[in-house]
Parts: C-alpha cells; structure tokens; sequence
C-alpha cells in the first residue's frame, strides 16, 4: 500500500525524495501505533477516534505541536489518495482538530548586519581563492535571492542566465521559478564561474557551490559555513541559511516591495506563507512610532 502511495507523490504530485521519506515515515509511525495500541493491521478501517488517540499519545510524549500537524498533513495526504484510489469512502483525518500552535515570527538579521558580513567579505584582495569568492556567492544567494538551503546545494551554471541576470531554480513541489540576481552578485558569480573553469575546465552543468575538492557541497557544509561568516558580525543565536531568507523577505517587505512579488521570489505556494513577513514589518513600524512619536510613551 506504502508503495503506491510513494509513486502517487513521486510521479503525480512529483514530490522531492526528502518529502516522500518523510511521509512515509510519518504513515509507518500511525501503523505502528496501530498495531501495538489497537492490534489494527489494516489502515483502511480506522476512523477519527483512532486518529485522535495517536496525536493525544504524541503530544503526551512531548511531541512539538508543529511536528504533530506535519505528521497530521502526511496522513491526510495518505488518506485522500487511498479515498481517490477507492479503497475507503471517507478521510477520517477530516473529522480531527490540528493542535495549535503559539505564534512565532520569522527571525531575521538586522540589515546593518548584513552590509557589515557583505562589505567585509568583498575585502578579498586581488587574487582571491575559490573558497572565499565561493563563501561570498553563497552568502548572495541566500540572502540577495532568497533561495532556501536545498535550492542553492542543487543550483548548477545552467540554471544561471547572466545576460538577463535571473537565475531558474527548481523549488518545493518540482516547480520552476525565476529569481532576479543584483549587479553586484552578478560580478560575483562571473568571478566565481571564471575561477571554477580555470580549476575544473567545464563547469556547465556543475553545481555554483561546491567543495574546494570539487565534490557537491552538503546541507551541514552550508549550515556551518553561514554560522561561522555570520559569526564574525553578530553574537544573535539567529544564525542559519534559512535565517537569511528570511531576512531577504523582511527587508524587501520593510522596504515597501509588494507581497505578490515577494511570494513569486521566495517560490511560496500561498499567499498565506509569505503575509508572516507583513508582522515583522509591522513590528518594524511600532518600534520607530515608539521611539519618534512624541505621543508614544517612549517620550512621554
């Protein structure tokens, strides 16, 4: 049954590899709990009750509630194919209430702090090594582009159009967007393609960020690479690739970009996801009333 499962997100829904090992594993956690609470081998025959029992088991053994309704989307996913295939003529998922989740806006890093990392880092002399032009590039596409971690490991030259200065990523969901590159992550890629020739002769179809041996660089590569450069300009905890995207879209929104357009860089499926980024600016916007307005009780 797994099976089958797995080829409708693979092949319909056309489901990355870490999506479908996450949801079948999030499906084999509910068989076994099943099985073991229930003596229920067959999944066809639970109804909203069993369901139930299984989020209340899992937020009883400290389970974040964010981890619960991830879990809860896998199995709906399950369920809905399984009533489309005609297995069952219900989806029991239905019939459960998400555990809620406290709200938590995205953190960001002060953009002061961002020109600080970009400006010291361009300070590379003049004959920079493929490390620290490398370091630069994946700073750019992750905070100048947005892009998320998985994107900027599997980004290859081709996918880099420098004369309309866009760059095609493959996003969540195997869908195509296109993202604009600034002038100066232009220079910065032309410098860090012409160093990659000379190293390696064809690069076409290599991946922008690799290893200094050559090889494709990996997400705890990323991950520590970024802590460490912002390390050298900030002591905030807040210090992760995806911190970066983050900051992109909050600055963009602080600036006054359209959600519409910010949504369409950061590749997000819903308006809904990207409206996280209009709090931050909103909260931007009380702390200068705060401070400025002499009415505030800041100057009262």
């Amino acid at each position: 049954m797994l099976t089958g499962f797995n080829d409708y997100l693979h092949y319909e829904r056309r489901y990355s590899p870490h999506t479908l090992d996450s949801y079948s594993r999030d499906v084999r956690q509910f068989a076994e709990y099943l099985e073991l609470q229930y003596g229920i081998l067959d999944l066809k025959t639970i109804t909203h009750q069993h369901v139930r029992s299984w989020v209340v088991s899992l937020l009883k053994w400290k389970s974040k509630s964010v981890s619960v309704r991830r879990k809860l989307s896998s199995l709906s996913h399950f369920y809905k194919w399984m009533r489309n295939s005609g297995m069952i003529d219900h989806n029991p998922i239905l019939k459960v209430q998400l555990p809620k989740i406290p709200e938590r806006l995205p953190k960001s890093v002060p953009e002061s702090v961002m020109k600080k990392l970009w400006t010291s880092m361009l300070n590379m002399g003049d004959d920079p090594n493929y490390g620290q032009v490398r370091d630069l590039a994946l700073i750019g596409l992750l905070y100048g582009c947005g892009l998320r971690r998985s994107e900027v490991i599997n980004l290859t030259w081709d996918g880099y159009d420098k004369d309309r200065h866009l760059l095609r990523i493959l996003g969540k969901g195997r869908k195509y967007r296109q993202v604009p590159v600034s002038i100066q992550l232009k220079k910065v890629l032309e410098t860090l393609r012409k160093i990659s020739i000379i190293t390696w002769d064809q690069v076409e179809h290599m991946r922008i960020i690799m290893m200094e041996n050559g090889k494709p660089c990996y997400p705890k590569f990323v991950h520590n690479k970024v802590v460490a450069l912002l390390g050298t300009v900030t002591t905030s905890e807040n210090k992760s690739p995806h911190t970066l995207r983050h900051s992109m879209a909050t600055h963009m929104m602080d600036k006054g970009a359209e959600l519409n357009a910010v949504k369409a860089i950061l590749g997000h499926s819903s308006l809904a996801a990207t409206q996280v980024y209009t709090h931050n600016s909103i909260s931007r916007i009380k702390e200068v009333y705060r401070h400025a307005h002499p009415n505030s009780k800041h100057n009262a």
